[in-house]
């Protein structure tokens, strides 16, 4: 009887080890599985089997093409209608051309964003032309047939004909001139530099906005040739004016018949800061290159102000190699403390546009002093400028000469004064100390030459 109790309870608790070894194994594998980690998203199974110029050149100019084979074009979004310029419709760009897709919908840059891929399978979807301007829609309205035009895809069928991919995707602007717009680029992201507005259409609105009416503003190259900015008078840009400097254009390519447009998307697809290059030209409207000065002595010029805000020193000017100049440095002060302010003559910019300021700069014996420059609309014209409100103006000044004066001057660059108007001060303040002590001694020497200021 024991010896039989004994085996039955041995088999039972080699059993229940067992046991309890598979149910660990399965707990331990159960809690290193990951369940919150969805697979990986690489976007539709769609794989284009047309490209858009190989779409478009099925089109015959005035006539309506239904597309029956299983095609499906890749692209991404370069226009919608977020801020209204562009209408119930889409601009979708692939890297050989582009095309308008008209969309029966509102608020269309929620699904289908700038930078969005997409896929679109094209049967049953129709290609025609507004005024030569190739677009893709789902049917043709003929209820009037002098005039028959393409239906936008009606936003129930969104999802069937167009299959959402990745966002945030990019596409530069082909960087071309006037003279290079052609039909191939219909409906593409195109940059052109050196243009401005027309003088009749500067500071002129984009479009009318109270009347809700479109509106073509001349835009001319430095040169020759021009071209239509055509803007929406629904666009929410449409009551801002049109900027009176020269740059580049960043805009969709349309045409309307035999007529040449730009459309932009919003207004920072245009860059105006720069002088025109239309009309008389620029216009000086202050220099000073320091020439009819005389060398070693503290700068003294009819209107200038030099002023020492801590540590007594102001600028010099001084003659070396042919030429005069404004210095400064901190240097043999053994002051805590050294800031000066040299400050221009007051200028006018409320008769003139596209200012711009421009200087040179050598540092030496580079070791952390600084030199910036400010522009104030508050200033007084007093001994104490440090009590008005100054504003930075982003600038090269020349540094890192640690063991002498640097060999070449620096240019400050264009600085635009375009955002500003009425009668401004520009400084330059030096900032420096010289203490006993060799800890925070920033004594570096700064020149200043060739202070300008042009506009038209």
């Amino acid at each position: 009887m024991n010896a039989n109790y004994i085996v039955i309870r041995t088999e039972y608790t080699s059993l229940s080890r067992i046991l309890f070894m598979v149910f660990v194994i399965v707990v331990f594998c159960t809690c290193n599985k990951k369940f919150d980690e969805p697979p990986e998203y690489h976007g539709p199974d769609l794989h284009p089997n047309l490209t858009i110029r190989e779409l478009r050149n099925m089109h015959f100019t005035g006539n309506f093409e239904k597309i029956l084979e299983e095609w499906i074009i890749e692209g991404i979004v370069i226009a919608d209608d977020s801020k209204d310029n562009f209408y119930k419709s889409i601009i979708v760009q692939d890297s050989t051309g582009g095309i308008t897709v008209r969309m029966d919908g509102f608020a269309l840059y929620n699904e289908y964003p700038v930078g969005r891929k997409l896929f679109i399978r094209l049967k049953d979807l129709w290609l025609g032309d507004y005024g030569k301007m190739i677009q893709l829609g789902a049917g043709v309205d003929r209820s009037d047939s002098a005039y028959p035009e393409l239906i936008g895809i009606a936003s129930p069928l969104f999802d069937r004909f167009l299959v959402k991919s990745s966002l945030q995707n990019k596409v530069i602007p082909k960087e071309i001139t006037i003279d290079q717009l052609h039909d191939s680029l219909q409906s593409t992201l195109i940059r052109i530099s050196n243009i401005e507005f027309s003088p009749a259409d500067t500071g002129k609105t984009y479009a009318d906005a109270v009347n809700k009416l479109s509106v073509n503003n001349t835009l001319k190259a430095c040169g020759t040739g021009s071209v239509y900015l055509r803007t929406s008078g629904f666009a929410n840009f449409a009551s801002v004016k049109t900027p009176r400097g020269n740059g580049s254009i960043t805009a969709v390519y349309t045409v309307f018949r035999t007529e040449k447009q730009l459309m932009i998307r919003d207004t920072s697809d245009i860059q105006m800061n720069g002088l025109r290059c239309t009309g008389t030209g620029a216009k000086v409207l202050f220099s000073e290159d320091f020439e009819n000065t005389v060398p070693n002595s503290a700068l003294s010029i009819n209107s200038w102000k030099n002023l020492p805000e801590t540590g007594g020193r102001t600028f010099q000017l001084k003659y070396a190699a042919n030429n005069h100049y404004a210095d400064i440095s901190a240097f043999a002060t053994s002051q805590s403390s050294v800031i000066s302010w040299l400050i221009l003559p007051p200028i006018n910019l409320n008769n003139s546009a596209n200012e711009i300021l421009s200087f040179q700069t050598k540092d030496g014996f580079d070791n952390g002093a600084v030199l910036q420059v400010y522009l104030s609309t508050n200033y007084d014209g007093g001994i104490t400028p440090w009590k008005a409100k100054w504003t930075a103006l982003k600038s090269n000044i020349s540094k890192g000469a640690v063991s002498g004066i640097a060999a070449d001057w620096v240019s400050s660059g264009n600085i635009s004064l375009a955002s500003f108007s009425g009668s401004v001060y520009i400084a330059f303040r030096y900032d420096a100390a010289d203490p006993t002590s060799v800890i925070d001694k920033r004594t570096t020497s700064f020149q200043l030459d060739n202070v300008r200021i042009v506009g038209n």
